[in-house]
């Protein structure tokens, strides 16, 4: 994928997502919530994000592109005016609120120095009983893999060293 000279992809895939459609309570009345990703490279050099496009000019403008785009495919040319709340996220957000390296929001690469067992431990080295799950942990990225990071830490805690997984709870949903 090519980059322009602002770090940002020229044809970036995009992922969205409307939560809305399903759980109601998160966006306003008579409202809707899309979320979208746009897979950008860990760069804190790219520039902050805001609400209603309050961010770093070349970050907004890049998310003006991103909307203009969405409303060429859906047909809903007026979809930039119909935004009630907008809030960009980049990078340098990711490194700054959540002291993500480099702003990853995936944690280590797929390289085969940083996968599987070569992730960082879910035990932290230096604080007792302090425990990691997720992305940046073993066994890695995605929903599957961070939900067996969180289940090797309930196994921990539980003193639990069975390669058998977490028997479900009792009345648990299918």
């Amino acid at each position: 994928m090519a980059s322009t000279a602002t770090g940002f992809p020229t044809n970036p895939s995009l992922y969205i997502g409307k939560p809305s459609e399903t759980d109601p309570d998160v966006a306003p009345p008579d409202h809707e919530n899309l979320f979208v990703l746009v897979p950008v490279a860990a760069d804190t050099t790219t520039g902050h994000g805001g609400i209603d496009g309050a961010g770093d000019p070349r970050v907004e403008r890049f998310v003006d592109g991103v909307i203009a785009q969405i409303a060429s495919w859906t047909g809903a040319n007026d979809l930039a005016d119909r935004i009630v709340v907008r809030r960009t996220v980049t990078p340098a957000d990711f490194a700054g609120e959540l002291s993500s390296w480099r702003g990853s929001a995936l944690g280590p690469a797929h390289t085969l120095r940083q996968s599987a067992f070569f992730r960082a431990p879910n035990a932290s080295r230096r604080t007792a009983g302090l425990l990691h799950a997720g992305g940046s942990t073993i066994p890695g990225i995605g929903v599957p893999m961070c939900l067996i990071s969180a289940e090797l830490v309930l196994k921990r805690v539980r003193g639990d060293r069975s390669a058998s997984p977490v028997a479900e709870p009792v009345g648990a949903r299918a």
